[in-house]
């Protein structure tokens, strides 16, 4: 996944400086643990696809090819918020 870096920090493995603004590319493990640290949010999520522009139908089928089950009762606000 990629991410955009909100505050200045050293990759505690790899020893690297990232810089605020910049975009990495990491896991969505190492997203959780990052943000978890006692500095706060360091990283955020960009959006990679445009989920307001799709259809709930496409929001359930992007979804199912992600592993992520969606239920076609749910808004699309609520779809989009479990995709992000």
């Amino acid at each position: 996944m990629k991410v955009k870096v909100l505050r200045k920090f050293r990759d505690k493995y790899t020893k690297e400086i990232y810089e605020t603004g910049q975009i990495i590319d990491i896991t969505h493990e190492r997203y959780e643990e990052i943000n978890s640290t006692a500095h706060g949010v360091l990283v955020e999520k960009i959006q990679e696809v445009d989920f307001d522009s799709m259809t709930k139908k496409e929001l359930v089928e992007y979804a199912k090819e992600k592993g992520i089950e969606l239920d076609m009762k749910m808004t699309k606000a609520e779809m989009i918020k479990e995709l992000m």
